[in-house]
Protein backbone atom coordinates (compact mmCIF):
# COMPACT_ATOMS: atom_id res chain seq x y z
CA UNK A 1 0.00 0.00 0.00
CA UNK A 2 2.50 2.46 0.90
CA UNK A 3 4.25 1.94 -2.56
CA UNK A 4 1.26 2.51 -4.26
CA UNK A 5 0.93 6.24 -2.56
CA UNK A 6 4.25 6.98 -3.20
CA UNK A 7 3.80 6.01 -6.74
CA UNK A 8 0.39 8.03 -6.88
CA UNK A 9 2.73 10.66 -5.34
CA UNK A 10 5.14 11.18 -7.33
CA UNK A 11 2.57 11.56 -10.61
CA UNK A 12 0.98 13.80 -9.20
CA UNK A 13 4.09 15.87 -8.75
CA UNK A 14 4.84 15.61 -12.22
CA UNK A 15 1.57 16.79 -13.12
CA UNK A 16 1.48 19.31 -11.22
CA UNK A 17 4.92 20.28 -12.36
CA UNK A 18 3.95 20.11 -15.92
CA UNK A 19 3.26 23.61 -18.48
CA UNK A 20 3.14 24.12 -22.02
CA UNK A 21 6.29 25.68 -23.33
CA UNK A 22 6.17 27.77 -25.87
CA UNK A 23 9.17 28.15 -28.81
CA UNK A 24 9.25 31.83 -29.87
CA UNK A 25 11.10 30.93 -33.24
CA UNK A 26 13.13 34.27 -34.49
CA UNK A 27 12.04 35.47 -37.69
CA UNK A 28 14.43 35.62 -40.44
CA UNK A 29 14.87 38.39 -42.40
CA UNK A 30 12.68 38.42 -46.00
CA UNK A 31 15.89 38.65 -48.70
CA UNK A 32 15.02 39.11 -52.65
CA UNK A 33 15.41 36.13 -54.54
CA UNK A 34 16.40 35.88 -58.36
CA UNK A 35 16.43 33.39 -61.26
CA UNK A 36 17.52 34.51 -64.41
CA UNK A 37 19.19 33.22 -67.63
CA UNK A 38 20.04 34.10 -70.72
CA UNK A 39 20.77 31.04 -73.72
CA UNK A 40 22.85 31.29 -76.69
CA UNK A 41 19.99 32.21 -79.42
CA UNK A 42 17.05 33.37 -76.47
CA UNK A 43 15.89 36.48 -74.95
CA UNK A 44 16.70 36.95 -71.18
CA UNK A 45 13.86 35.63 -68.58
CA UNK A 46 14.18 36.64 -65.34
CA UNK A 47 11.59 35.88 -62.04
CA UNK A 48 11.68 37.66 -58.64
CA UNK A 49 10.73 36.02 -55.53
CA UNK A 50 10.94 36.69 -52.16
CA UNK A 51 12.29 34.31 -48.93
CA UNK A 52 9.81 32.82 -46.47
CA UNK A 53 10.13 31.61 -43.09
CA UNK A 54 10.88 27.22 -43.19
CA UNK A 55 7.94 26.89 -41.37
CA UNK A 56 5.69 28.71 -43.30
CA UNK A 57 2.60 27.01 -44.91
CA UNK A 58 3.03 26.27 -48.92
CA UNK A 59 -0.61 26.11 -50.45
CA UNK A 60 -1.17 28.35 -53.11
CA UNK A 61 -2.39 31.26 -50.71
CA UNK A 62 1.89 31.20 -49.37
CA UNK A 63 3.07 30.19 -52.78
CA UNK A 64 1.33 33.52 -54.24
CA UNK A 65 2.66 35.48 -51.59
CA UNK A 66 6.30 34.28 -52.33
CA UNK A 67 5.84 35.75 -56.35
CA UNK A 68 7.13 39.34 -56.40
CA UNK A 69 5.02 41.38 -59.45
CA UNK A 70 6.36 44.51 -58.80
CA UNK A 71 9.89 45.61 -60.19
CA UNK A 72 12.38 47.29 -62.47
CA UNK A 73 14.64 45.10 -64.82
CA UNK A 74 17.32 45.44 -66.93
CA UNK A 75 20.11 43.38 -68.78
CA UNK A 76 23.37 45.44 -70.31
CA UNK A 77 25.67 43.54 -72.60
CA UNK A 78 28.71 45.73 -72.51
CA UNK A 79 27.52 47.95 -75.24
CA UNK A 80 23.59 48.80 -74.56
CA UNK A 81 21.08 48.41 -71.73
CA UNK A 82 18.00 47.02 -71.69
CA UNK A 83 15.08 47.30 -69.40
CA UNK A 84 12.89 44.03 -69.38
CA UNK A 85 9.40 43.93 -70.27
CA UNK A 86 6.76 42.00 -67.10
CA UNK A 87 4.88 39.67 -68.53
CA UNK A 88 2.17 38.05 -65.19
CA UNK A 89 0.11 34.59 -66.02
CA UNK A 90 -2.68 36.22 -64.48
CA UNK A 91 -3.80 38.32 -67.71
CA UNK A 92 -3.04 35.66 -69.91
CA UNK A 93 -5.89 33.61 -71.67
CA UNK A 94 -5.87 30.11 -71.13
CA UNK A 95 -4.06 30.13 -75.14
CA UNK A 96 -1.23 32.07 -74.09
CA UNK A 97 -0.60 30.27 -71.00
CA UNK A 98 0.31 27.37 -73.13
CA UNK A 99 2.91 29.96 -74.70
CA UNK A 100 4.02 30.96 -71.63
CA UNK A 101 4.59 27.43 -69.78
CA UNK A 102 6.83 26.55 -73.41
CA UNK A 103 8.77 29.64 -72.46
CA UNK A 104 9.04 30.00 -69.14
CA UNK A 105 9.39 26.36 -67.92
CA UNK A 106 6.88 26.78 -65.38
CA UNK A 107 4.25 24.55 -64.61
CA UNK A 108 1.08 25.53 -66.46
CA UNK A 109 -1.42 24.38 -63.69
CA UNK A 110 1.06 26.55 -61.60
CA UNK A 111 0.51 29.69 -63.79
CA UNK A 112 -3.09 29.29 -64.22
CA UNK A 113 -3.02 28.76 -59.88
CA UNK A 114 -1.00 31.88 -58.87
CA UNK A 115 -0.31 35.10 -60.84
CA UNK A 116 3.93 34.90 -61.48
CA UNK A 117 5.54 37.35 -63.35
CA UNK A 118 8.50 37.38 -65.63
CA UNK A 119 10.61 39.67 -66.91
CA UNK A 120 11.97 39.44 -70.69
CA UNK A 121 12.02 40.82 -74.22
CA UNK A 122 10.03 40.18 -77.07
CA UNK A 123 12.32 38.44 -80.01
CA UNK A 124 9.97 39.20 -82.72
CA UNK A 125 10.48 42.53 -81.71
CA UNK A 126 13.94 43.03 -80.54
CA UNK A 127 16.86 40.81 -81.62
CA UNK A 128 18.20 40.63 -77.40
CA UNK A 129 19.95 37.28 -77.39
CA UNK A 130 22.21 35.94 -76.02
CA UNK A 131 26.04 35.31 -77.69
CA UNK A 132 28.40 32.93 -76.54
CA UNK A 133 31.73 34.72 -75.28
CA UNK A 134 29.75 37.42 -74.30
CA UNK A 135 29.26 39.01 -70.66
CA UNK A 136 25.69 40.46 -69.02
CA UNK A 137 25.24 41.86 -65.98
CA UNK A 138 21.64 41.97 -64.72
CA UNK A 139 20.53 44.78 -62.34
CA UNK A 140 17.17 44.51 -59.92
CA UNK A 141 15.11 46.73 -58.09
CA UNK A 142 11.96 45.21 -56.21
CA UNK A 143 10.07 44.94 -52.89
CA UNK A 144 12.21 47.75 -51.67
CA UNK A 145 15.26 46.24 -52.24
CA UNK A 146 18.23 46.40 -54.83
CA UNK A 147 20.47 43.10 -56.48
CA UNK A 148 22.74 42.56 -59.40
CA UNK A 149 24.76 39.92 -60.97
CA UNK A 150 27.13 39.58 -64.08
CA UNK A 151 27.06 36.18 -65.98
CA UNK A 152 29.12 35.56 -69.14
CA UNK A 153 28.01 32.72 -71.51
CA UNK A 154 30.31 30.08 -72.17
CA UNK A 155 31.47 28.18 -75.67
CA UNK A 156 28.89 25.80 -76.72
CA UNK A 157 30.15 21.84 -75.69
CA UNK A 158 27.63 20.13 -78.27
CA UNK A 159 27.42 15.95 -76.60
CA UNK A 160 28.80 13.45 -79.07
CA UNK A 161 25.58 11.20 -79.29
CA UNK A 162 22.97 9.91 -77.61
CA UNK A 163 21.19 6.75 -76.76
CA UNK A 164 18.58 5.03 -74.82
CA UNK A 165 19.08 1.81 -72.76
CA UNK A 166 16.62 0.09 -69.94
CA UNK A 167 17.50 0.70 -66.70
CA UNK A 168 16.61 -3.03 -65.92
CA UNK A 169 15.95 -2.25 -62.06
CA UNK A 170 12.80 -5.03 -61.69
CA UNK A 171 12.33 -8.32 -63.39
CA UNK A 172 11.10 -8.07 -66.90
CA UNK A 173 11.47 -4.40 -67.11
CA UNK A 174 11.02 -4.25 -70.59
CA UNK A 175 9.97 -0.64 -71.29
CA UNK A 176 11.73 2.39 -68.78
CA UNK A 177 15.10 3.21 -69.26
CA UNK A 178 17.84 6.55 -69.02
CA UNK A 179 19.53 8.42 -71.48
CA UNK A 180 23.17 7.67 -72.18
CA UNK A 181 25.43 10.05 -73.66
CA UNK A 182 28.94 10.53 -74.95
CA UNK A 183 30.76 13.96 -74.14
CA UNK A 184 34.49 14.71 -75.27
CA UNK A 185 35.16 17.73 -72.66
CA UNK A 186 37.71 20.59 -73.98
CA UNK A 187 41.50 20.13 -72.59
CA UNK A 188 40.81 23.37 -70.11
CA UNK A 189 39.92 22.47 -66.44
CA UNK A 190 36.40 24.55 -64.88
CA UNK A 191 33.94 23.57 -67.67
CA UNK A 192 30.36 23.09 -65.87
CA UNK A 193 27.69 21.34 -68.13
CA UNK A 194 23.78 21.20 -67.47
CA UNK A 195 21.07 18.80 -68.78
CA UNK A 196 17.78 19.79 -70.02
CA UNK A 197 15.17 17.16 -71.69
CA UNK A 198 11.61 17.76 -73.41
CA UNK A 199 9.25 14.79 -74.31
CA UNK A 200 8.01 16.04 -77.82
CA UNK A 201 5.71 12.64 -78.32
CA UNK A 202 1.82 12.44 -77.89
CA UNK A 203 0.86 11.73 -74.27
CA UNK A 204 -3.13 9.78 -73.52
CA UNK A 205 -5.29 12.65 -74.18
CA UNK A 206 -3.83 14.70 -76.65
CA UNK A 207 -0.95 16.96 -76.38
CA UNK A 208 3.36 16.63 -76.21
CA UNK A 209 3.73 14.95 -72.70
CA UNK A 210 6.30 18.10 -71.96
CA UNK A 211 5.87 21.26 -72.80
CA UNK A 212 8.75 22.81 -72.04
CA UNK A 213 12.36 21.90 -71.45
CA UNK A 214 13.50 19.92 -67.62
CA UNK A 215 15.70 19.50 -65.92
CA UNK A 216 16.37 16.73 -62.90
CA UNK A 217 16.94 18.33 -59.78
CA UNK A 218 21.12 16.98 -59.94
CA UNK A 219 21.24 18.22 -63.52
CA UNK A 220 24.72 19.82 -63.36
CA UNK A 221 28.04 18.40 -63.09
CA UNK A 222 31.88 19.49 -63.51
CA UNK A 223 35.56 18.52 -65.48
CA UNK A 224 37.46 18.40 -62.34
CA UNK A 225 37.78 14.27 -62.97
CA UNK A 226 37.43 14.11 -66.76
CA UNK A 227 39.23 17.76 -67.68
CA UNK A 228 40.00 16.90 -71.70
CA UNK A 229 38.48 13.45 -71.92
CA UNK A 230 35.82 11.48 -73.76
CA UNK A 231 33.10 9.64 -71.21
CA UNK A 232 30.17 7.83 -70.99
CA UNK A 233 26.89 9.09 -68.75
CA UNK A 234 23.72 8.21 -67.82
CA UNK A 235 20.43 10.75 -67.16
CA UNK A 236 17.51 10.49 -65.86
CA UNK A 237 14.48 12.32 -66.24
CA UNK A 238 13.14 15.48 -64.27
CA UNK A 239 10.07 16.92 -63.66
CA UNK A 240 8.37 20.37 -63.08
CA UNK A 241 7.89 21.59 -59.02
CA UNK A 242 4.48 20.46 -57.98
CA UNK A 243 3.95 18.42 -61.29
CA UNK A 244 0.39 16.24 -60.66
CA UNK A 245 1.11 14.82 -64.11
CA UNK A 246 0.70 10.60 -63.53
CA UNK A 247 4.06 9.80 -64.75
CA UNK A 248 5.50 12.23 -62.52
CA UNK A 249 3.79 10.78 -59.45
CA UNK A 250 4.53 6.81 -60.26
CA UNK A 251 6.80 4.19 -61.04
CA UNK A 252 8.05 6.28 -63.98
CA UNK A 253 9.24 8.84 -62.65
CA UNK A 254 12.62 9.51 -63.19
CA UNK A 255 12.68 7.21 -66.25
CA UNK A 256 12.04 7.74 -69.61
CA UNK A 257 9.74 5.13 -71.68
CA UNK A 258 10.22 2.96 -74.75
CA UNK A 259 8.74 5.02 -77.67
CA UNK A 260 9.58 8.40 -76.49
CA UNK A 261 10.90 10.86 -78.81
CA UNK A 262 13.33 13.38 -76.88
CA UNK A 263 14.86 16.79 -77.21
CA UNK A 264 18.22 17.29 -75.46
CA UNK A 265 19.74 20.66 -74.28
CA UNK A 266 22.88 20.45 -73.14
CA UNK A 267 24.12 23.82 -71.78
CA UNK A 268 27.67 25.01 -70.84
CA UNK A 269 27.84 27.50 -67.65
CA UNK A 270 30.37 29.10 -65.36
CA UNK A 271 32.06 27.80 -62.20
CA UNK A 272 29.93 30.37 -59.87
CA UNK A 273 26.80 29.49 -61.80
CA UNK A 274 27.58 25.65 -61.85
CA UNK A 275 28.10 25.60 -57.78
CA UNK A 276 24.63 27.63 -57.04
CA UNK A 277 22.88 24.63 -59.04
CA UNK A 278 24.94 21.77 -56.94
CA UNK A 279 24.24 23.38 -53.68
CA UNK A 280 20.96 24.71 -54.66
CA UNK A 281 19.88 20.16 -55.11
CA UNK A 282 22.02 19.43 -51.68
CA UNK A 283 19.43 22.15 -49.98
CA UNK A 284 16.14 21.33 -51.67
CA UNK A 285 17.46 17.31 -51.02
CA UNK A 286 18.71 17.75 -47.48
CA UNK A 287 15.72 20.27 -46.20
CA UNK A 288 12.83 19.18 -48.46
CA UNK A 289 11.87 22.83 -49.11
CA UNK A 290 12.05 24.91 -52.20
CA UNK A 291 11.47 28.65 -50.36
CA UNK A 292 12.98 28.17 -47.33
CA UNK A 293 16.29 30.95 -46.18
CA UNK A 294 18.44 28.56 -48.30
CA UNK A 295 21.57 29.03 -46.22
CA UNK A 296 24.16 26.80 -47.97
CA UNK A 297 23.05 27.69 -51.06
CA UNK A 298 26.07 29.41 -53.14
CA UNK A 299 24.64 32.67 -54.64
CA UNK A 300 25.88 34.65 -57.58
CA UNK A 301 23.58 37.35 -56.92
CA UNK A 302 25.14 40.71 -54.88
CA UNK A 303 22.53 42.03 -52.75
CA UNK A 304 19.85 38.90 -52.79
CA UNK A 305 19.83 35.31 -53.42
CA UNK A 306 19.61 32.71 -56.38
CA UNK A 307 21.39 33.05 -59.56
CA UNK A 308 21.58 34.60 -62.71
CA UNK A 309 23.21 32.47 -65.31
CA UNK A 310 24.39 32.09 -68.92
CA UNK A 311 24.38 29.12 -70.95
CA UNK A 312 25.71 27.77 -74.04
CA UNK A 313 23.29 25.35 -75.39
CA UNK A 314 23.49 22.79 -78.29
CA UNK A 315 19.93 20.78 -78.90
CA UNK A 316 19.73 16.70 -80.27
CA UNK A 317 16.69 14.59 -80.88
CA UNK A 318 16.76 10.68 -79.24
CA UNK A 319 14.18 8.30 -79.74
CA UNK A 320 13.80 5.90 -77.00
CA UNK A 321 14.36 2.03 -78.28
CA UNK A 322 16.92 0.29 -76.62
Amino acid sequence: MARITSLLLMVLLMVACTKDIVVDLPETEQKLVIEGNIESGQPPIVFLTRTQSYFSPTDLASLANVYITEGNVTVNDGDTTRTLTKLCSGSLSPELLVIAAQLTGVDIALLASINICAWTVDPTMDPFVGEPGRTYTLNVEADGKSASAVTTIPQIVPLDSLWFRLAQQNPNDDSLGFIWSSLSDPDTLGNGYRWFTKRINQKIGGGPKDVSFVAPLFSVFEDRFFSGLTFEFPNSRGSMPFSSAVDDNNEEAGYYKRGDTVVVKFASLGRKEYKFYESYAGNVSSQGDLFSNPANVESNITGGLGVWVGYGTSLDTVVCVP
